[in-house]
């Protein structure tokens, strides 16, 4: 997609720092409440958080619809789901069958290098279903960059959030919170890899973590690269 390259080529003209300009990042859009026994409904979208737009499926930025969406159950078996192509998201569901917290996952490193970077969309989202706060941890098979919400949740408008970085809890991750009235804050993890927020709006917030390693060599299934932009991301409705 052409305005996802000119975004790269911006952050280089700003001198390289990629995490100054907002790009395109995929999310998961699901009720964060569940009922045993019941059809739970997930989409996914493409979306330039800034601006609250979706990208049609068919201009999504290289391979990136061909990602596969994980579900984590409170015991820690994990699921491939199926996803469905609609014109501007892919949707999938699943049933909850026991109590706990269910957790959503992508990871998605698309096949196309842009200028010798890489791109992985990481997007996450949890589920409380029934009384029951179990629910699984973070391990090896979690994606690189994880950006999770502690559950249950302080109270209505303080929101506490985790990142991990290969299995670890990270410290120093860089994130923006998109508030409703489109007004943006820089927030950054702690010695805990804790990010914690307030907000009195109501409404659609979005918060998207993201690190930048220029001397990671690896290849996609495509192309080589010489340095990884990596995105994680969550929706949160207060």
């Amino acid at each position: 997609m052409n305005s996802f390259k000119s975004f790269y080529l911006f952050a280089l003209f700003l001198g390289g720092n990629i995490g100054l300009c907002f790009a395109h990042a995929l999310y998961i859009d699901t009720n964060s409440e569940g009922k045993p026994g019941e059809v739970h409904n997930v989409n996914i979208y493409y979306s330039e958080f800034a601006d609250k737009t979706h990208e049609k499926v068919a201009d999504w930025y290289s391979d990136a619809a061909d990602l596969e969406l994980w579900l984590v159950q409170p015991n820690g078996t994990r699921v491939l789901l199926e996803t469905q192509v609609k014109n501007d998201h892919l949707s999938a569901s699943f049933v909850p069958n026991e109590k706990g917290i269910y957790r959503l996952e992508i990871s998605h490193t698309t096949a196309d290098v842009a200028e010798g970077t890489a791109y992985q969309f990481n997007a996450f989202a949890q589920i409380s279903v029934g009384n029951s706060g179990k629910t699984a941890p973070i391990g090896t098979k979690s994606p690189d960059l994880v950006l999770v919400q502690q559950l249950p949740a302080n109270n209505d408008q303080t929101k506490t959030f985790t990142t991990y970085f290969k299995g670890a809890v990270k410290e120093g991750v860089s994130a923006t919170l998109f508030l409703p009235s489109g007004e943006t804050k820089t927030l950054e993890s702690n010695a805990e890899g804790i990010i914690e927020f307030s907000s009195n709006e109501e409404g659609i917030h979005f918060l998207e973590a993201t690190t930048y390693h220029k001397s990671e060599a690896g290849k996609t299934k495509k192309e080589a690269y010489q340095a990884i932009w990596r995105a994680a991301t969550q929706k949160i409705v207060l």
